[in-house]
């Protein structure tokens, strides 16, 4: 039987989706998830083994705003995260611009690692916060069976052994730590780091290092390889681009600034290809605008990550589930262009509210109407369907006459 509390929880989410359509729980994002277990299955039979046994995989995903790419991001996120994968899910936009430079993809990817581990308690985010949960054993292990880059490699020992000791607040574990996240709000110094370490009687492995503009590539792979070397199956990185590639767009004024912005990506997709990022999955959400803007201005980045036929939505046969660049809509089956889908999708919304202690009545008129409402939703040809039809079921649940 639910408490109280999480029958407010249900409620408060039943409003949120009324209101916005869209929720940042994956959680629930899995239990609503329509259309997506063929994919998925595939995905955690096949694409997450490749990644825990040394292998990295790339995609980008492609879906008008309003289409579901969030809520397929948050369902790939903890379907990773139960199969004991480190997961960083990074929002693009007008805040947050995390290829404006490879010290900000670091800066990005770091902020937001999370993971299910036997401490967690659902709240933890941040590379700090994952060293915080590692076992003695693991960090030993670390310690002596880690490769890569010996300052980023001794930073890692270091925080992780402040730690440990559960010496969280005082001067040199905030340094470490901010060297550690590239936090630009807290400015440290070597001399005054162990000068102040020496004083407290604390021994720090050397050399330590931070993420420059020379050796940012190099500090990337390795934070990327990083929860595979700690003891977990890889890394999955789900980058959400939302406002149509504002982050981007947003740099209008300034060619070489967008051109940068792209090559930086075109990095990323390159140390993919090559192997040089084991263990790491990165999934890139994103409208049709990235590709057009490549192809305009940066056609390196195009060439790599662009489908080379041009096949139609309604040509099931010649759809490749594998390719690096897809649309969302065929990697679900049935897609949204199916009454089919809108009833299922209906079908869990109106399952998920009878947790929330809606009364069954109403729930019963709701499920009543749902086959019209996915005939009617099927035809719906705009960008925000999905959406749209998502808010139209949680309001008419919550309704009260």
């Amino acid at each position: 039987m639910l408490s109280v509390t999480d029958n407010q929880r249900f409620q408060d989410i039943l409003h949120r989706l009324a209101q916005y359509g869209t929720l940042d729980d994956p959680e629930v994002a899995a239990n609503l998830s329509t259309g997506l277990n063929a994919f998925l299955s595939r995905w955690k039979d096949e694409v997450l083994p490749f990644v825990a046994a040394g292998g990295a995989e790339l995609r980008f995903i492609e879906g008008p705003n309003g289409r579901g790419k969030t809520h397929f991001l948050q369902t790939l996120e903890i379907t990773a995260q139960r199969e004991g994968f480190v997961t960083s899910r990074v929002e693009c936009g007008m805040q947050h611009k995390p290829f404006a430079s490879l010290q900000e993809t670091y800066r990005a990817v770091a902020a937001s690692i999370s993971a299910s581990t036997a401490s967690n308690n659902g709240t933890g985010t941040g590379l700090a916060w994952l060293l915080r949960q590692l076992s003695p054993e693991q960090l030993q292990a670390f310690q002596h069976a880690s490769r890569g880059n010996p300052r980023f490699r001794n930073l890692v020992i270091a925080y992780g052994m402040r730690a440990q000791a559960g010496q969280l607040r005082d001067q040199v574990t905030a340094d470490l730590r901010a060297l550690l996240e590239h936090d630009p709000s807290r400015h440290v110094t070597f001399s005054g780091l162990f000068d102040t370490a020496r004083k407290m009687g604390v021994s720090l492995h050397r050399p330590l290092g931070r993420i420059g503009k020379r050796n940012a590539a190099v500090w990337l792979r390795s934070l990327l390889a990083l929860p595979r070397q700690l003891g977990f199956k890889g890394l999955v990185v789900l980058f959400d681009e939302t406002g149509a590639d504002i982050s981007i767009r947003s740099t209008s004024g300034n060619r070489r600034e967008r051109q940068q912005h792209l090559a930086n990506l075109r990095n990323l997709v390159d140390h993919l290809a090559t192997g040089g990022t084991p263990s790491c999955s990165v999934v890139y959400a994103t409208t049709r605008d990235l590709v057009e803007i490549a192809r305009r201005e940066y056609p390196a980045l195009s060439q790599r990550i662009e489908r080379c036929e041009q096949i139609s939505f309604t040509k099931l046969s010649q759809r490749n589930p594998r390719a690096i660049w897809c649309w969302l809509d065929e990697l679900t089956i049935p897609a949204p262009d199916i009454p089919d889908f809108y009833e299922e999708l209906g079908e869990k919304l109106v399952t998920f509210a009878s947790e929330a202690s809606i009364p069954k009545k109403r729930l019963d008129a709701v499920r009543a109407q749902l086959p019209a409402l996915a005939e009617k939703m099927s035809q719906d040809l705009t960008q925000a369907a999905v959406r749209k039809f998502i808010k139209l079921i949680a309001s008419d649940i919550l309704r009260t006459n």
